[in-house]
């Protein structure tokens, strides 16, 4: 038998990718209100999203499906999960790529990463005593 195998997506797996992704944004929204501040709230939330999902889809979506191909091809438990995270692991590099260099996505991470570094530029001259 080949390593490749056929899918299986299921609604559960959607339901759950779609749970996490709006927890993830949630805390991140609760939790970053400089950063919000000085990206806007739905720029922020959009970035926050953009640059989550593709570790989400990958462990929710792809190890899921691919996990649940190799089951029902006969494979052990073990080794459906082993194999299957070698997919999540393409899924979420390929991804990253996607949003990291890819316009529009690239802009928008770009922003989050800038709001964080203006974030904690402006944090660690408060705490050396630096004037604003």
């Amino acid at each position: 038998m080949g390593f490749a195998v056929q899918p299986i997506f299921t609604t559960t797996q959607a339901i759950w990718f779609a749970a996490l992704l709006t927890l993830g944004v949630t805390v991140q929204l609760a939790f970053s209100p400089r950063r919000r501040a000085i990206m806007g709230g739905l720029k922020f939330a959009v970035a926050s999203a953009v640059v989550a999902a593709p570790a989400v889809a990958g462990v929710t979506l792809v190890r899921g499906a691919y996990r649940l191909g190799y089951l029902e091809q006969g494979r052990g438990f073990l080794e459906a999960n082993l194999r299957s995270f070698v997919w999540m692991s393409g899924a979420v590099l390929a991804g990253q790529m996607v949003v990291r260099f890819i316009p529009p996505l690239s802009w928008l991470s770009r922003d989050l990463r800038q709001a964080g570094r203006d974030v904690w530029s402006a944090r660690l001259g408060r705490w050396m005593g630096k004037q604003q």
